[in-house]
């Protein structure tokens, strides 16, 4: 069953299954594959200098690198309402230009550059939170704001391991938590990972 709750142009027809460069039908086989291309095009990220900045432009680039080998929409905006649970993303109209003020907000605060860590953790929560509320993409939002937020640390002068964090959950319930309240919970997830 899909965590999206409506049928989709982006699958196969009367389908929840993505439509995908495997041609795959089978939503679990599909996750699969997605898992190993997508670890191992993030591992070749890691080893891989981050563009300075990271700017709109690396950000959809991120995406495009994480999901290239399994769906032909990776690095595309999306073209289509969604929502998991009781929350629904930005409409498609308003991607670009709300990708792009959040883009030129984080130019002015010059890729939060030096930056104490005090404030950079929650400057950082901000634009995750923002980025996460937009979900720009039709699949891989998740992963691609993390290595975003990897990426962009380092540029900082940070290092941030997600891989600190014991219960993937607590990343999940953070951004809920964001979208739905405060960031609060993501503010201090963030400082449980960001070290110098």
């Amino acid at each position: 069953m899909s965590k999206y709750q409506h049928s989709s142009m982006y699958c196969y027809p009367e389908s929840e299954v993505l439509v995908n460069l495997f041609n795959l039908m089978d939503e679990e086989k599909l996750k699969e594959l997605e898992k190993v291309y997508t670890l191992f095009r993030l591992s070749e990220l890691r080893i891989k200098q981050p563009a300075d900045p990271v700017d709109m432009e690396a950000f959809i680039d991120i995406h495009r690198s994480i999901l290239q080998d399994v769906y032909p929409f990776a690095g595309e905006l999306r073209k289509e309402m969604i929502s998991k649970g009781s929350s629904s993303f930005a409409h498609p109209k308003f991607i670009d230009a709300e990708l792009r003020r959040i883009f030129a907000e984080l130019k002015q605060d010059n890729y939060l550059k030096n930056l104490p860590r005090s404030e950079f953790v929650p400057r950082l929560a901000h634009y995750l939170a923002e980025l996460n509320a937009l979900h720009p993409f039709r699949e891989g939002n998740g992963r691609t704001v993390r290595e975003f937020a990897r990426q962009l640390a380092l540029n900082a002068g940070y290092q941030l391991d997600w891989e600190n964090i014991a219960e993937p959950a607590e990343i999940i319930n953070a951004f809920v938590d964001s979208f739905n309240s405060s960031n609060v919970r993501l503010e201090n997830l963030l400082d449980e990972i960001v070290y110098t």
